[in-house]
């Protein structure tokens, strides 16, 4: 039964999000099939970027403060955006259902929604529920962030009629060094908690701007 509660705890707040974030598009919703089929894309990301990771968690858990910036720059940030990317492209990139730019938004902010829902319970597992709330709030919106902002590259790409991967190579480093940034402010703790809350806020802004430009946008 427990388990069950941090199951609920850990995936009810992502999809929260995913479905709020969904009725950001001023035209046509996405398919729920396909915006199920993103979540769990991105649920599936999670083994690869805890191997990804492994080798350097070591350094990230104690290592020196420049090392620690570095690696949440270039390993977490860069590695596990790269991952909600691959699970956005296999998952739904190629469907004629992705058929504007913000759909890039939506669909990207969905499978890094399925990440962090993976990462919630492993948290919780590892250190109890009473972190589900600030996960929930937080950390899960922080990554529907990063991935959607660079996701409206990948919708750009989409549709662009000439070097597509420059898009994608923008959307990439977008996502990536807010990734990185957010993870290095953490890790370090070079940043309040209170900071925490108003860079997640103003990601969430940033978000909403976008929607607003891709919404004129093909």
């Amino acid at each position: 039964m427990q388990l069950f509660f941090l199951i609920l705890a850990s995936f009810t707040p992502p999809a929260a999000w995913a479905w709020y974030f969904r009725h950001q598009e001023r035209r046509e919703k996405e398919p729920f099939g396909l915006m199920l089929l993103s979540f769990a894309a991105g649920m599936s990301a999670v083994p690869a970027a805890v191997l990804l990771e492994k080798p350097f968690r070591p350094a990230l858990d104690a290592g020196a403060v420049p090392t620690k910036i570095a690696l949440a720059f270039l390993v977490v940030g860069l590695g596990e955006e790269a991952l909600k990317f691959l699970a956005v492209y296999v998952a739904v990139y190629r469907k004629a259902e992705f058929s504007e730019v913000s759909d890039g938004m939506v669909y990207g902010i969905t499978a890094a929604l399925g990440f962090a829902g993976v990462e919630n319970l492993l948290y919780t597992l590892a250190f109890g529920i009473e972190i589900a709330p600030a996960r929930a709030l937080f950390s899960s919106l922080a990554h529907g962030a990063f991935t959607g902002l660079g996701g409206y590259h990948l919708g750009k790409a989409r549709f662009a009629s000439q070097a597509p991967w420059r898009e994608v190579l923008v959307g990439l480093v977008t996502a990536a060094f807010l990734h990185g940034l957010y993870n290095a402010l953490l890790i370090t703790g070079l940043s309040s908690s209170a900071g925490l809350v108003v860079f997640t806020a103003l990601l969430y802004w940033g978000l909403k701007r976008r929607f607003r430009r891709a919404a004129g946008e093909a």
